[in-house]
């Protein structure tokens, strides 16, 4: 389970910094490029199921493409496991020579990771745990603002996305 976790957790990081940062720069630059706006049709929220965003055409193609990017990768998951012997809802030890630890794709281009003690190792993934889950509470209350408000989350809770400076008891 820790595996599904950390790449949900994962997705749910990304999630939570992109869905913001979408509603605040669409409009912006689609301005500025002279591109149409496809968070128009969902009054500036960003696309979703329960606001029908998902199926716009300009929308549609970005969401096939990550579904078919998706499906690439756990593929190769499951081609990798299938060769260690192993059924498709088993991994491998998490040590050894066939195994590795859940989530540890070997992939730190910035060498953070590969220096820290085993301690250290350790409190970083528990960490990464600790802000996966507080992503996915983000993420499912950003679906559930602009569900209940009928807006965007940016505009709905203006305090925790609006640059200080530009608060009239900041001045």
């Amino acid at each position: 389970y820790r595996e599904a976790e950390i790449k949900h957790g994962r997705l749910a990081m990304l999630a939570a910094v992109a869905w913001p940062t979408q509603e605040i720069f669409n409009p912006i630059l689609t301005d500025a490029l002279g591109l149409k706006d496809a968070l128009a049709a969902s009054g500036g929220a960003s696309p979703s199921l329960l606001n029908g965003g998902l199926f716009q055409l300009e929308v549609l193609p970005a969401v096939l493409l990550f579904a078919w990017g998706s499906s690439k990768l756990e593929r190769s998951d499951l081609d990798t496991r299938g060769q260690l012997g192993l059924k498709w809802n088993e991994y491998a030890n998490g040590f050894g020579f066939f195994g590795r630890t859940p989530g540890d794709f070997r992939f730190d281009p910035l060498n953070f990771y590969k220096p820290l003690s085993f301690e250290d190792k350790v409190a970083v993934q528990e960490r990464e745990l600790l802000n996966g889950r507080v992503a996915m509470l983000a993420v499912a209350s950003y679906v559930a603002t602009e569900f209940v408000t009928r807006m965007p989350v940016v505009k709905a809770t203006p305090l925790l996305f609006e640059p200080l400076i530009f608060s009239p008891w900041f001045r």
